[in-house]
């Protein structure tokens, strides 16, 4: 196939399995309920494409509900809250269908030909999927039966407006690719920096945060979980019992069998964190594109000066909140963990694994690397290990101590700031969905930077589920150490 560029040349186009045509029909099939096409070509590029439009059509209910006067204030701050959250996703989706383009197009290092366009083939993606919601629901309102004839046909000049105008950015969309192919058009992936939802650069967020540790020290728990709601309210009624006030739960749902807001064990428990003044919300947070994304979801909703990453099958002894942020405090580093205890091994002595390093000093910055003979601290965490530990040596909670660790599974408690400066989970789209290792590898990133440790006793127990990561072939501490993951 030819086409005429501006210049007057005639240029080959070259073959590209992205076109506004099927991007559209995707748009409407998905807002129809209707099962989507198999598509051809990079299954990242439709996953991304899914994505933004999966958040914009989650951004139009919420934004909808947002305008309603019959809710609760507390209802409609929720609201808010759900639209801030689905906006960085849409934008996230954005740069990462941008990044994809721009492989596909072999601009990997962002050389530049031809003219630039300030507007980016993923920009235009997410008009197209904004266009389609529009034209989606104006289509509906000229099909309502409680209206009159004036409002039908209003709507109905509205639509036809609504579709020439996707037909419009559906041409500019395909010459941008086209003139791109051929090297006479180029487009960056632009960072959006939402500065708002970032706590580090909102003067109202960080402002509350530090007026927050003044009086005591906030806490966001970030709760990942996935279709173990009994687990979780057993994990939940641990927090209602924790002797530190300041406590908001924030909980991303990615269960496909049973959703934690159906879950009759998680509501009851949940009703009582609220009577204790603990703020807990709930995000169904789909498709699933594994446990690092969910981390990075989380860690985008927390508030507080300090996050607790908490696994959703841990008992906490009703003072481990306390403790972790006391030591977290008392040595500035990045992190502190409690190391989770599998009870059914209480019998099991391993004296082999039970090596453990004290500080003697204020916790310093390690670098710790896979396959180090540091590394092989994590084997004091295996079994009950850290429990026959603590108890050969006698240790009550008033005694705590601090310990050098590789890493700490279930229960580490960060300084967010020190998190997000070492890069949080940032990292996740270097990964498959089916990894694990994504916890350790931020440890390692901030350990490096500002230290980290374990706490001993601990006060931490594991409710030895089935794990909910089956596959784990692909070890993120490992994968990217090498300079990158297979995808």
């Amino acid at each position: 196939m030819t086409g005429m560029l501006g210049s007057g040349v005639v240029t080959a186009r070259p073959v590209f399995d992205l076109e506004a045509r099927l991007i559209i029909g995707f748009h409407d099939r998905f807002l129809a309920g209707e099962a989507p096409v198999a598509q051809t070509g990079s299954p990242d590029l439709w996953r991304w494409i899914e994505e933004n439009h999966r958040s914009n059509s989650a951004l139009w209910r919420e934004e909808d509900k947002a305008r309603r006067t019959d809710l609760p204030d507390a209802e409609i701050v929720g609201c808010k809250r759900s639209i801030d959250a689905l906006n960085q996703c849409r934008n996230d989706a954005v740069e990462a269908l941008d990044n994809c383009i721009l492989f596909a197009l072999g601009r990997r290092g962002g050389e530049a030909a031809g003219r630039q366009s300030s507007e980016t083939a993923g920009a235009m993606v997410d008009r197209l999927s904004i266009l389609a919601l529009k034209i989606h629901h104006m289509r509906l309102q000229t099909q309502r039966h409680d209206v009159d004839e004036a409002h039908m046909q209003r709507c109905a000049d509205k639509l036809a407006t609504l579709i020439a105008q996707r037909n419009d950015l559906a041409a500019c969309f395909d010459r941008l690719l086209w003139e791109a192919r051929c090297g006479a058009a180029h487009f960056k992936t632009y960072r959006q920096f939402k500065m708002y939802n970032d706590p580090s650069t909102n003067p109202e967020l960080y402002g509350r945060r530090d007026r927050a540790d003044a009086g005591g020290g906030a806490v966001d728990v970030l709760i990942p979980t996935c279709d173990r709601p009994a687990a979780l309210a057993v994990t939940l009624t641990s927090l209602f019992a924790q002797s530190h006030p300041d406590l908001r739960v924030v909980i991303s749902d990615q269960g496909e069998v049973r959703r934690v807001d159906q879950s009759a064990e998680v509501t009851g428990v949940r009703r009582l964190l609220v009577a204790k003044g603990c703020e807990v919300e709930v995000h169904r947070h789909l498709p699933r594109r594994g446990l690092a994304e969910q981390r990075h979801f989380l860690l985008a909703q927390a508030r507080a000066p300090h996050v607790l990453f908490l696994d959703d099958d841990v008992v906490l002894e009703p003072d481990l909140v306390a403790r972790l942020l006391k030591a977290l405090r008392e040595q500035g580093c990045g992190f502190v963990g409690s190391a989770l205890i599998g009870m059914s091994h209480a019998g099991d002595t391993r004296p082999h694994q039970q090596r453990i390093e004290f500080w003697d000093g204020p916790v310093e910055p390690e670098d710790v690397a896979p396959g180090s003979a540091a590394w092989e601290r994590h084997q004091l965490h295996s079994a009950a290990n850290l429990y026959h530990v603590q108890t050969r040596l006698g240790l009550r909670r008033e005694d705590q101590r601090l310990y050098r660790v590789a890493w700490v599974g279930g229960c580490v408690l960060f300084d967010a700031a020190k998190l997000r400066a070492a890069g949080g989970f940032d990292f996740w789209d270097e990964l498959p969905a089916e990894h694990c290792g994504e916890d350790v590898y931020a440890q390692l990133r901030v350990m490096s930077r500002y230290g980290g440790c374990g706490v001993i006793p601990s006060g931490a127990y594991h409710q030895e589920l089935p794990t909910t990561i089956p596959h784990r072939d692909v070890d993120a501490p490992f994968a990217l150490q090498r300079g990158g993951a297979a995808t």
